[in-house]
């Protein structure tokens, strides 16, 4: 099998499969493939945003201390390799082409109306075990309590990020649902990281949830936080008496990188102890996600792209955008259907002088004429032009957002190609 058949095989797999009830679906799967996930230890990751970049951090800081360190992320941007990585490296073609053929047979033998997420968990779960990882950092896909990636026993730490309303008509309409769905991943006697800056509902599920559970809860001290440097060039703070960088910029990388600091603190506990303060530091400093707040171009004009789909990720990029002192300031704009964009849209226009707006680029994009309706200025046309059309708007002392859509992102990171 090469490349492209095993594409063709994942790709003929439904985004959702035929919906869950309970983890029997996968349980069975994985029980066919001789249970890999049994043989590793991981970092359990759920939230709504800032998964990826909290992921990012806890797996190079791993990486830095000397341990072979599994990272499951979703959706890619790039390639699908993306998201099976070792040490920072995809799964190479000739890896995933290797592995679906392995578990191809014994799957399809299941006769199994399951989703692609699941194969590619699967496909994690058979690969980092072959490779004998010291340890996986896992990131949820939907949720957590009914997430495939929940099959797993006993994490050495569970960790939840930021929780807000995303996926409503699937995890429920108010974040107490989101966040049972979320706290899902806790386990008995397993401690548990929760991000700084919760609303106090959420905060009040996780904190329930794990006494229930008997795990240690966890959070960051935003008293022992001092910030120095909040800006375009990155951050730099100070947390329990220690210095820290990110290049990733915005101020709710902080929260993300406080969130992997106490996560390692726990791993150091727990059996992890190269984790000393340089490593950490150093897996913090050198975390980058694409298109998490990224900077594309830094001067004439600045260009970032963000993921950026929901309300609470539009609003942190609105609060970046905000403190950055270049006029005119453009966004391209595109998003989906499926999500809350006019409220997500909201937080950002206020900001922008000209938008931009794109659809297309993915099933069930919201019409562009829409989405300009709600910029004070805007026009709208296709994805290819928009861009060089906004950094002309721009000019050398302006900035250009390209926001509203992980998919957007990914799409236009295949123009750049």
């Amino acid at each position: 099998m090469n490349i492209y058949d095993a594409m063709n095989y994942i790709n003929s797999f439904s985004k959702l499969g035929k919906p869950v009830e309970n983890l029997s679906r996968f349980q069975r799967i994985m029980a066919a493939l001789g249970d890999p996930q049994d043989r590793l230890k991981f970092v359990h990751v759920a939230g709504t945003n800032g998964k990826g970049s909290t992921v990012r951090m806890i797996s190079g800081a791993l990486a830095n201390a000397g341990y072979k360190v599994g990272e499951f992320t979703s959706p890619y941007i790039k390639v699908y390799n993306d998201r099976i990585r070792i040490n920072g490296r995809n799964i190479s073609d000739e890896e995933l082409s290797a592995v679906v053929s392995e578990i191809r047979p014994i799957i399809d033998g299941l006769d199994i109306d399951c989703s692609q997420f699941e194969i590619s968990n699967a496909i994690a779960f058979v690969y980092y075990a072959a490779k004998k990882c010291d340890i996986v950092v896992l990131e949820a896909g939907l949720g957590g309590l009914l997430d495939c990636t929940n099959i797993i026993k006993d994490p050495i730490v569970s960790v939840i990020t930021s929780i807000s309303l995303d996926h409503t008509k699937i995890l429920g309409d108010t974040i107490e649902k989101i966040a049972r769905q979320k706290a899902g991943i806790i386990k008995n006697g397993c401690p548990v990281v929760l991000a700084c800056n919760q609303k106090r509902e959420a905060e009040i599920v996780i904190h329930g949830t794990a006494a229930e559970k008997l795990s240690d809860f966890v959070t960051p001290n935003l008293d022992k936080l001092k910030i120095d440097v909040c800006n375009e060039t990155g951050n730099k703070f100070r947390y329990c008496g220690k210095a820290y960088e990110t290049q990733m910029i915005g101020r709710h990388q902080i929260d993300n990188a406080l969130t992997a600091i106490e996560t390692c603190e726990v791993l150091r506990r727990n059996g992890f102890k190269g984790l000393s303060y340089g490593k950490v530091y150093k897996g913090i400093k050198e975390a980058v996600v694409p298109s998490r707040c990224q900077i594309l171009r830094a001067d004439k004009p600045l260009v970032i792209i963000d993921g950026a789909h929901n309300p609470d990720g539009m609003r942190s990029l609105a609060d970046f955008v905000r403190t950055v002192d270049r006029e005119p300031k453009i966004m391209v704009c595109g998003m989906m259907e499926d999500k809350d964009w006019e409220t997500a849209i909201g937080f950002m226009t206020r900001y922008i002088d000209y938008g931009i707006c794109v659809d297309g680029f993915a099933p069930r994009t919201v019409f562009a004429p829409k989405l300009a309706d709600m910029f004070r200025s805007a026009a709208v046309m296709s994805l290819k032009d928009a861009v060089p059309r906004a950094m002309a708007l721009a000019g050398e002392k302006g900035m250009v957002v390209i926001a509203g859509s992980l998919y957007l992102a990914s799409a236009f990171q295949k123009i750049l190609e």
